[in-house]
């Protein structure tokens, strides 16, 4: 019957030592000194290069994760940097550190644009805006939502209206495109006190 190669000779079972193996083995080299000293040689020096490689490897792992760090960083800071060439929106809310809306930019009716000035309380006090037919529009409003004055330019010239609390016309001035200025006061019922010319 034939027996499986082994690579170890016989008579070395389990319980042995692995040392009687590789002196086993290396029984038949004793006598040649020469290669035997070239062997303990060549088995020091495949040692110090495993060393070596090993500390090359931990060099080069750490360099690379520093190069990693380094470009990281730079990218994260190159997106801070860099601002839109342009914003787009329909609705731009500016806030202050309570994070309170204090401006808007927004499109009211006829989808005209505004710039709308809020106080503390978030009512609205200042507005400019353009009317349906894109003449520009400047309100004064009071605390209580009234528009107390207005500056207006249309096709017909420019106006200044001023109103009283309940937001009824108490004065005008006037300055038409064509023609002389006028100047109006005002009832509160809407009766002319006074005008010129």
């Amino acid at each position: 019957m034939n027996q499986p190669y082994s690579p170890l000779p016989s008579g070395t079972g389990q319980g042995e030592r692995p040392g009687k193996v590789v002196s086993a083995l290396a029984a038949p080299m004793l006598p040649n000194t020469e290669v035997n000293a070239s062997i303990q040689a060549l088995s020091q020096r495949v040692a110090r290069l495993e060393q070596a490689s090993r500390q090359w490897k931990w060099l080069a792992s750490g360099a690379l994760a520093a190069l990693a760090i380094i470009v990281l960083l730079g990218a994260a800071a190159g997106k801070r940097v860099k601002s839109p060439a342009e914003l787009r929106a329909q609705h731009l809310v500016l806030v202050d550190k309570a994070d309170k809306a204090r401006a808007e930019l927004t499109l009211v009716s006829d989808d005209q644009p505004a710039l709308v000035l809020l106080d503390d309380a978030g009512k609205p006090r200042l507005m400019l805006a353009l009317s349906k037919y894109g003449e520009p529009l400047l309100s004064f409003v009071d605390a209580g939502g009234t528009r107390r004055l207005v500056l207006s330019l249309d096709l017909y010239g420019t106006m200044l209206r001023l109103t009283d609390d309940a937001g009824n016309p108490r004065a005008a001035l006037v300055v038409p495109s064509v023609g002389e200025p006028g100047l109006e006061l005002l009832s509160k019922d809407d009766q002319v006190l006074w005008h010129a010319p």
